[in-house]
């Protein structure tokens, strides 16, 4: 996609009328052509109260706020400048490409013809026929897209059965029951189709796999298949999908629990540098062998993303969730281990050490509350879940990735018997294609 900002759009059109701006509108035209398009868009803020409605100050605050990401907010500022000045092509120039910013093919080609119809100088020319010709290609519909990945890791759990690390005081446990270690072995595997069917418009599949095998202990081995499906539309600096999942898990060879999902997400595109996205969802829960647990799991959340500036090109990333598990049928044992109200929250940064290595730290905190009395403890459950997560990636070819994670778990509990700690370390590789 051509990244042509609208300061050089400016200088192609030179031989067209130009505006005669006053001190604010100028200060903001310096920052612009200096490149610095964030901060000629927060100056045009500080002025926007006094100077908004008069051309030469809208027509830099327009150009300032598309380049830096606000481009709905532009495009109004520079639709009040066409209202008084309608024949002017720099501002007919700048809301082209606006439109085709925000993936209005139609509106953006109109308006890019118009300009050519006013015989531009040859160099304004060549960059609308650029734009003409990639908006021509938006039109080549459908198009598909398929994704893969496998990834082949090697790590040491530290606590495989996420039990205590010693014998509690009400019950006695066995040496199976407390926490153990073992080096174990692990797959995951993946692929995505995305099909555009139209402008703004798309169809997803996508299929994944883990399987991890223990050493020692193959009776705690695991493996999930998980399906997913879903539509997205974008409209503007919005994006909308609905879908649904199915998950298939496994434990020692034998069937363990089922899920099927289905769930709704807006992302937001605040600026060129954050997003907001809101995601709801419900799932449906099946268990094997233990059906008491059966039940319908409700969340709802919401997650912030913001690409820093400076070295490592920090990406900050946070969100906050809640949900309700509810048991098919209420009991002693549903009401005390399955019905709950849970919220959490998590935080990190991914940190673009070179061009080729990743390093992403990051940390979730949850909290769950149960219905009922425990059985055992006749107390009401409270647990408290915090984990660190580090990894790496290195990029050695282009295809191929060195993985390296670490992560340390946290599990408090006002039941002994749901208090442990866990630590793991991973070394693995990974091959993408597409």
């Amino acid at each position: 996609m051509i990244k042509l900002t609208g300061i050089a759009l400016l200088t192609l059109l030179a031989c067209s009328p130009s505006f005669a701006s006053d001190r604010e509108a100028e200060q903001v035209k310096a920052l612009l052509d200096a490149g610095r398009f964030d901060e000629a868009y927060d100056l045009a803020l500080i002025y926007i109260d006094d100077l908004e409605g008069d051309p030469v100050f809208d027509f830099q605050y327009g150009v300032a706020a598309i380049d830096s990401g606000n481009i709905s907010e532009g495009i109004f500022a520079l639709e009040r400048v066409t209202f008084l000045e309608p024949d002017n092509p720099l501002v007919s120039l700048e809301l082209a490409r606006a439109y085709y910013l925000l993936a209005q093919f139609d509106k953006s080609k109109q308006m890019f013809e118009a300009v050519l119809l006013r015989n531009p100088p040859n160099n304004a020319r060549i960059r609308i026929v650029k734009y003409l010709n990639l908006i021509d290609q938006q039109d080549q519909y459908p198009t598909t897209e398929v994704k893969g990945y496998v990834e082949l890791w090697r790590g040491y759990d530290g606590n495989i059965n996420a039990g205590p690390e010693s014998q509690t005081n009400i019950v006695t446990l066995s040496n199976d029951a407390l926490g153990r270690g073992d080096l174990f072995s692990r797959v995951n595997l993946g692929s995505s189709l995305e099909h555009h069917y139209a402008a703004g418009r798309m169809l997803d599949i996508s299929l994944r796999g883990n399987f991890r095998g223990y050493d020692d202990e193959t009776e705690q081995n695991y493996s999930t298949l998980s399906a997913g499906a879903g539509h997205s539309w974008t409209n503007q600096q919005n994006r909308y999908r609905i879908g649904a999942d199915l998950q298939h898990f496994r434990r020692d060879g034998e069937r363990y629990r089922d899920l099927f999902g289905i769930n709704a997400s807006w992302t937001h595109m605040l600026n060129k540098q954050s997003q907001l996205r809101l995601y709801s969802g419900v799932s449906r829960l099946e268990f094997a062998d233990t059906s008491w647990k059966d039940g319908i799991q409700y969340y709802l959340g919401a997650n912030y993303l913001l690409s820093g500036r400076g070295r490592w090109r920090p990406l900050w990333f946070a969100g906050m969730y809640m949900g309700q598990e509810t048991p098919d049928t209420a009991g002693i044992l549903a009401d005390a281990q399955v019905d709950r109200f849970f919220w959490g929250a998590n935080f990190g940064v991914q940190l673009a050490l070179t061009e080729a290595v990743t390093l992403t730290p990051a940390v979730t905190y949850q909290s769950s509350d149960y219905k009922g009395d425990d059985w055992l403890y006749g107390v009401q459950r409270q647990d408290d879940f915090i984990l660190f997560n580090l990894n790496l990636e290195w990029a050695v070819e282009k295809n191929w990735t060195v993985l390296a994670g670490y992560s340390v778990t946290d599990a408090d509990s006002n039941i002994e018997l749901y208090e442990y700690d866990r630590q793991q370390t991973m070394l693995g590789l990974r091959f993408s294609f597409e």
